[in-house]
């Protein structure tokens, strides 16, 4: 690979990485959603099953980030054959620097923080917080019983 061709992998990657965090955030953002309105009123069996769900969901996205990642780092080394072999310009110096200077590390351990955060407080969230009916629900219910 080329040196351009490695650097537009890694900016595609960045895309790939903001995708995830995305979804990521559309996911538990619906998940909090029906937590608020169906799960959180339901049984312990139907809340085992929707974390379940929810967790596979996670799970598979973090897989997608995990390999995105692998591919990242062969990527940072095919940057540090072209510098050792002296040919790396301005671009690649500066691809390059993210990955020695910390920057990387420091959004992978944001990304694994993250996770695990947003992962324990829907765990909370599904099995001890206790929902209170939304106030507009009660009274739209109240309406329709009367």
């Amino acid at each position: 690979m080329t040196e351009g061709e490695v650097v537009e992998q890694l900016v595609e990657y960045m895309s790939i990485l903001l995708l995830g965090v995305s979804l990521i955030f559309t996911v538990v953002s619906a998940y909090i959603v029906a937590l608020n309105y169906f799960v959180g009123d339901a049984m312990l069996i139907a809340r085992l099953g929707a974390f379940a769900f929810v967790s596979l969901i996670l799970l598979l996205l973090l897989v997608v980030m995990i390999g995105a990642e692998g591919t990242h780092a062969g990527l940072i080394a095919r940057l540090r054959e072209i510098e050792a072999a002296g040919e790396l310009t301005a671009a690649g110096r500066a691809a390059l620097s993210n990955a020695v200077g910390g920057v990387d590390r420091f959004v992978r351990a944001l990304l694994w923080i993250g996770m695990i955060s947003v992962y324990a407080v829907l765990a909370y969230m599904t099995f001890l917080h206790r929902w209170k009916p939304d106030v507009v629900n009660v009274a739209l219910q109240s309406r329709k019983a009367n």
